[in-house]
């Protein structure tokens, strides 16, 4: 499994545990919307990425989260953090 791969596997784990919808690993891809698709409220978005934060040792600033749309959204900041303090 790649770096890639692993850190999608663990925001969706963490995604499908701030969701209140029923969904499994597999109904999620990268073009999956988080507030549309999964439900998220402004409350559980902002505990996913503290979630996330905490997770992959990064730091999503208050503005960045508005523009968390997907999951495909949330894997590039979160490696594009990365990259920053790497």
């Amino acid at each position: 499994m790649s770096d890639t791969d692993s850190m999608r596997a663990k925001v969706i784990e963490h995604l499908i545990a701030a969701s209140d919808e029923d969904v499994k690993p597999e109904d999620v891809s990268d073009s999956t919307r988080l507030r549309d698709d999964l439900d998220l409220s402004s409350l559980q978005a902002v505990t996913l990425v503290m979630d996330l934060e905490d997770e992959f040792g990064v730091v999503i600033e208050d503005e960045e989260i508005e523009a968390l749309a997907t999951v495909g959204d949330v894997l590039a900041t979160i490696q594009a953090k990365q990259g920053e303090a790497g």
